[in-house]
C-alpha cells in the first residue's frame, strides 16, 4: 500500500507540475516537458530444471518518467534541468525461479542541472558518466529487445548442474558488457561537435570512491554507405579500503546501409579483483519499414571466475508501428562452460508505450 501512494502522488504531482509548468513557460520563456514510457514484457524461462512464467519490467529499457526544463540564459547560452527516476517492477535482470515477484521502487537515474552554449556542455549532478553507454552503440532498431546489455534479460538465473544443483554463477555474474560507470553524481563536460567527433570527460564519487571517465564519440553520414555511430571509453574507480582499482577500457561500433542491413560490434575489458575480464559482442540485423530483426552473440571471460566462459545467442524482432510504441520479442540462449552445466533458454514479449 506505501508503493501504491507513493506511485500515485508521484503522478499527480508530476502532472500538476507539467500543468504549472506550461503556465510558467508561457510566461517566462522556459521550456518544461514531461515524458517517459512504461515498457512491460511476459518472459518465459527454462534453466535445464524448471521453467517458469515472469510479468516483468524490460530493464533494456525501464518504466521511467522524466521532467525536463530549459530556457535560453543569454543568447547563445541554454540552462536546464533534468529530473528523472525509474519505477520497475519484478526487473527481468533480478527475478528468479527462487524469486518471481519484486516490488516496484523509485530508482535515482537522473538529477540534473547542465548549462550549454558555443563552447560544449557542462553537466553537474546525477547522471551519465562521460563513458557510459560507449559499449552500447546501436543503429539496429532493436535495442529494446537485444542489444550489448546481455544480462538484462534473465540476469538473475543462476545455471545448474547434474541433479539440478545450482552451480554459484548466475547470467548476471557471468556475462556483462561492463559499460562503466552509470548514473552517479558527477560533473562532465562535453564538447562541440567536430566532423562528427566529440570528447566527454568527468569526474565524480560512486560508492564513496572517485570515479574518473573519458570517451570519445562519433556519429556520421558516410553518403551511400549509410551512417555510422562509435565510441571508445575509459573508467577508473579508486579501491575501497582493503580492495583493488576498478578501470575499464572498451567500445563499439555499429553500421546501418541505406538498405536496412547493419553490423554492431562490442568489447570491454575490466581490470578488477586481480584478473581481467573480456567481453564481445556482436549483432547482424536488417531494418524494414517499421520492422527490425537482428541476430546476436555475445561471450564473457573470465568474468564469473578465473577461466570460466560465457555464451550467449539470440534474436530479437522489434515493430515500431507508430513514434511513441514498440512490440517486440526475443530468443536467448545462455550457456556456461562448466562440465555439466545446463543451459537456460529465454523467451520474452512485450511492449513499450512512450510519453
Amino acid at each position: 500500500m506505501p508503493n501504491r501512494i507513493a506511485v500515485i502522488s508521484a503522478a499527480v504531482g508530476a502532472a500538476l507540475l507539467a500543468l504549472s509548468g506550461q503556465a510558467y513557460a508561457q510566461a517566462t520563456g522556459i521550456e518544461v516537458r514531461l515524458s517517459g514510457q512504461v515498457n512491460r514484457a511476459i518472459m518465459h524461462v527454462d534453466d535445464g530444471e524448471d521453467s517458469n512464467q515472469f510479468f516483468v519490467d524490460n530493464i533494456n529499457s525501464s518504466t521511467r518518467f522524466r521532467l525536463s526544463a530549459t530556457a535560453p540564459l543569454t543568447p547563445g547560452l541554454r540552462l536546464g534541468a533534468i529530473f528523472e527516476p525509474e519505477f520497475p517492477s519484478n526487473p527481468s535482470n533480478a527475478v528468479s525461479m527462487a524469486t518471481r515477484d519484486i516490488a516496484a521502487e523509485f530508482n535515482e537515474r537522473h538529477m540534473d542541472v547542465f548549462l550549454e552554449g558555443g563552447f560544449g556542455k557542462v553537466s553537474l549532478g546525477q547522471g551519465d558518466g562521460a563513458a557510459n553507454g560507449a559499449t552500447e552503440v546501436d543503429l539496429s532498431g532493436t535495442a529494446v529487445a537485444n542489444w550489448a546489455g546481455a544480462s538484462l534479460i534473465g540476469g538473475g538465473f543462476g545455471f545448474r548442474g547434474d541433479a539440478g544443483v545450482f552451480l554459484g554463477p548466475t547470467i548476471g555474474g557471468s556475462i556483462s558488457n561492463q559499460d562503466f560507470e552509470s548514473r552517479y553524481d558527477r560533473v562532465r563536460y562535453d564538447t562541440p561537435k567536430f566532423g562528427g567527433f566529440s570528447l566527454a570527460g568527468s569526474l565524480g564519487s560512486s560508492g564513496s570512491q572517485d570515479v574518473r571517465e573519458l570517451a570519445l564519440w562519433y556519429t556520421g553520414d558516410l553518403g551511400g554507405l549509410g551512417r555510422l555511430a562509435a565510441a571508445l571509453g575509459f573508467s577508473n574507480q579508486d579501491a575501497p579500503v582493503g580492495g583493488t582499482e576498478d578501470e575499464v577500457v572498451g567500445g563499439s561500433v555499429s553500421w546501418l546501409h541505406g538498405s536496412g542491413l547493419n553490423l554492431t560490434l562490442s568489447h570491454s575489458q575490466r581490470e578488477f579483483g586481480g584478473r581481467d575480464r573480456d567481453f564481445l559482442y556482436a549483432k547482424l540485423g536488417y531494418k524494414f519499414g517499421r520492422h527490425a530483426i537482428s541476430l546476436d552473440w555475445g561471450k564473457g571471460e573470465d568474468q564469473a571466475a578465473a577461466g570460466v566462459e560465457s555464451d550467449m545467442i539470440g534474436l530479437g524482432y522489434v515493430w515500431a508501428p507508430v513514434a511513441w510504441a514498440d512490440i517486440y520479442a526475443a530468443v536467448k540462449r545462455h550457456s556456461l562452460d562448466v562440465s555439466g552445466a545446463e543451459d537456460i533458454s529465454l523467451f520474452m514479449v512485450g511492449t513499450r508505450v512512450k510519453f
